[in-house]
């Protein structure tokens, strides 16, 4: 236990040395950032995903980027699990209307290297009575400067080799080609987002695919054959009220979750003598 708090204690040292600004980090209140303090800051996974959500991409390293995310108004959310814990909540606020828009970013990283392998934004309104369409409409102008077009309504009937008008989801799934190592993972991901055998696309007024599933609807953007894949989802305006739901950009990159699960520290070059 001593040995253990002595290396926590070592671990902050170092990175507030290395880190800019490290006291007016934690005087913005990152005192919850504690249970992140077991990893070291300068491991490197040496692989990243191309995209990323406020900065942050999926592989970096969750202290660096967190403590970054913190300086720059994130306000870091308690932790819970302590040393086994594998995500951290930021939340930015900024008023909107009579109310306040809540973004709250998730990030998921692996316990034991600390590298991050998923990451998700949410924005909500913290009052019920007001209409989260326009800020829906507003995030998809904005995901469409930032990362281009989604994945196109003919590129989903590529896919599933047919015109139809509602390709399905499962269709899609079946006939998905991507990196044959990592095929297992993408299908599993895009078989996560099926409700229903009838789950399936359809073509929005500007040519993109959008996946109607249950109560909510996705665009994506795929890079690399599907193994890095951005969704936007939020609940259909036809499913009823849209007031209190939100909306969630997440990113995932198969082929880095695969590489942070490979990873190994590298045996340190010790000599002991008896």
């Amino acid at each position: 236990m001593v040995t253990s708090l002595r290396s926590c204690t070592l671990t902050y040292v170092i990175f507030a040395l290395l880190l800019p600004n490290s006291h007016s980090v934690l005087a913005q209140g990152t005192k919850n950032i504690s249970s992140l303090m077991r990893f070291e800051p300068l491991a490197k996974l040496g692989l990243s995903s191309d995209m990323e959500i406020r900065g942050a991409h999926v592989g970096d390293n969750v202290l660096e980027k967190v403590s970054k995310l913190a300086e720059k108004g994130g306000e870091v959310q308690y932790i819970s699990g302590g040393n086994r814990s594998n995500k951290v909540n930021l939340e930015y606020a900024q008023p909107y209307l009579d109310s306040t828009l809540i973004q709250n970013l998730e990030i998921r990283f692996d316990k034991d290297h600390g590298f991050i392998n998923e990451i998700d934004l949410t924005y909500t309104i913290a009052s019920r009575y007001l209409d989260i369409l326009p800020v829906y409409q507003k995030t998809i102008i904005q995901a469409v400067e930032k990362y281009g077009e989604p994945l196109s309504f003919e590129q989903v009937q590529q896919v599933v080799k047919n015109n139809s008008s509602k390709p399905t989801l499962t269709d899609f799934i079946n006939n998905i080609n991507t990196v044959p190592t990592l095929k297992s993972r993408v299908r599993a991901f895009f078989e996560y987002k099926k409700v229903t055998s009838k789950t399936h696309f359809i073509r929005d007024e500007n040519n993109r695919a959008l996946l109607l599933t249950g109560f909510k609807q996705c665009y994506f953007w795929t890079l690399k054959q599907y193994t890095e894949v951005l969704t936007l989802c939020s609940f259909q305006p036809s499913s009823g009220n849209m007031k209190g739901q939100g909306i969630t950009l997440s990113l995932v990159d198969f082929a880095v979750s695969k590489t942070i699960e490979d990873y190994q520290v590298g045996e340190a070059n010790i000599d002991i003598e008896l």
